[in-house]
């Protein structure tokens, strides 16, 4: 049975990870579809369903947890959501470098490097557009 959080979730999800994110959560789907529920109903049906902070400032947010976790495909998916949501490329990047005096240099620069791959890719993946 489908929920209704489910269904939301699955729209928040679609406005910000696109095509290529649905693909990713179908497979871990196929593997775990309990898994695949979840991240639907409760990622994004639950927690980012939240209504005092808008979906571009959570992107922002979990770009900078992502990169102060060294997790830099994490950035990718993050910076395209954000992206997704209205942020510029300067608020991305600012949002990173921020974070340098408490991650260190090496998860920044690491992190603007994955940033700056889907800036110079970003027209050209139609799989990364909201769906």
């Amino acid at each position: 049975m489908i929920s209704e959080r489910y269904e939301k979730g699955k729209a928040i999800a679609g406005s910000v990870l696109g095509k290529a994110g649905e693909v990713r959560i179908g497979e871990i789907g196929k593997i775990s579809p309990m898994h695949g529920q979840a991240i639907y109903e409760y990622c994004y049906g639950t927690v980012w369903a939240q209504p005092l902070l808008d979906i571009k400032t959570k992107e922002l947010i979990l770009t900078a947890v992502c990169a102060s976790q060294g997790e830099y495909e994490a950035v990718t998916r993050q910076v395209r959501g954000a992206l997704n949501q209205g942020a510029t490329q300067d608020e991305v990047v600012e949002a990173i470098t921020t974070c340098a005096p408490y991650i260190g240099y090496p998860r920044t620069n690491g992190s603007l490097r994955a940033a700056q791959s889907v800036f110079d890719q970003w027209g050209d993946v139609e799989e990364w557009k909201p769906v």
